[in-house]
């Protein structure tokens, strides 16, 4: 086995130092030749696809999964608790991931998945992929400007959203699986949830602060807004103009593992992108937002600027759509004062959209696979 061979002979020294694995390493080599399919995220982000795209090949029948992923990532918990804690995961740097990919890992496999493809120089391992025709690839891009038309006769090509690509091989699969949770009433103090680094080139908190004031003066007290994310400090609490008032309805958690933040979502009332056609156009033409994909997978309705909605297929039966700055803040309080019958209807409507989307996934997949 030339993955071995080298492995053994070059990279011995790397076990002690950089290895962690859920389950025992050279058992991992002994029965690689076993698996189906090999995941592979050698970068700390896109966590919240991996369960999603597991999901969907053990639906599809295939159980033999194999995990390669950057140690910043595997400590973030993208994982935990999930698969009843089954799952093979090897963790190396990056770096060595790339090796391992060039010295012919994704050989020993029928499938190999790319969770991420597209962010630095990666000349030499496209170069090495174009090659390797033992194996099928699948590529997930996360940004559609970075797929080059090149790749076309080398990838199956994977986008969580395929706006208006042309590319042939272009194929959309949204992952949004994080587990079992059970549906719970609307909250009597209502809580309203958003996941993302505070700055707005992401996502527009100024909007938010500004709406949380007006509910303020308006003595409507009823509510807490969970902020996931990190950048929140003394610049930040001026940058965005924060009253002191403001933060007895704010928790701002920071950057926080990935089952801790599944957890608070699972809780959650509403979820709020907080997009602006503004400031956010490349989510309108470029890339999807993880909002969405937490939002199908918790069944947590979104209070969304309208012409997100619909870009994204939602509605006034399965989110709360708004207009402007002002219609913002009177969504709020009319998400806070929503009879639990009302939140009810937009849950069920919002599965039906949810379940839409993973059979078109499921078939989509599908078909990559048989072709």
């Amino acid at each position: 086995m030339k993955f071995i061979f080298f492995f053994f002979f070059f990279y011995f020294p790397i076990i002690n130092t950089n290895i962690i694995c859920d389950n025992n390493f050279f058992n991992f080599l002994i029965e690689i030749n076993k698996k189906d399919i090999l995941i592979i995220e050698k970068y700390s982000f896109h966590g919240e696809c991996l369960p999603g795209f597991i999901k969907y090949f053990i639906d599809l029948g295939y159980n033999k999964i194999d995990i390669l992923i950057n140690p910043i990532l595997y400590k973030l918990n993208p994982l935990k608790n999930l698969f009843n804690n089954k799952l093979n995961i090897l963790v190396y740097p990056s770096k060595i991931i790339e090796k391992f990919i060039t010295l012919g890992i994704c050989e020993h496999y029928k499938i190999c998945l790319f969770n991420s493809l597209g962010y630095k120089k990666e000349e030499n391992l496209i170069k090495y992929l174009n090659k390797r025709q033992k194996f099928k690839k699948l590529i997930v891009f996360h940004n559609l400007n970075k797929i080059n038309k090149d790749y076309e006769n080398i990838f199956n090509i994977i986008v969580l959203k395929k706006f208006n690509k042309t590319i042939k091989s272009i194929y959309e699969i949204n992952p949004h699986y994080f587990g079992e949770y059970k549906i719970h009433n609307k909250s009597k103090k209502t809580f309203f949830i958003t996941a993302g680094n505070i700055v707005n080139y992401r996502k527009n908190f100024n909007i938010l602060f500004k709406g949380i004031d007006y509910l303020i003066k308006n003595n409507i007290s009823n509510f807490h807004v969970i902020i996931i994310g990190k950048g929140i400090n003394e610049k930040a609490y001026k940058k965005f103009s924060i009253k002191k008032k403001l933060t007895n309805y704010i928790t701002f958690t920071g950057r926080i593992p990935y089952d801790k933040m599944y957890e608070l979502i699972s809780k959650a009332d509403f979820f709020l992108p907080l997009l602006d056609h503004k400031m956010h156009t490349k989510y309108l033409k470029e890339k999807t937002s993880g909002s969405f994909q937490l939002s199908y997978g918790f069944n947590i309705p979104m209070i969304i600027e309208k012409i997100f909605s619909e870009k994204y297929g939602f509605n006034y039966n399965n989110s709360i759509i708004y207009n402007s700055k002002k219609d913002f803040f009177n969504k709020l309080k009319y998400s806070i004062e929503m009879e639990n019958k009302d939140y009810h209807k937009l849950k069920y409507y919002l599965n039906i959209k949810a379940k839409e989307i993973e059979k078109i996934s499921i078939e989509n997949l599908k078909f990559i696979l048989n072709k």
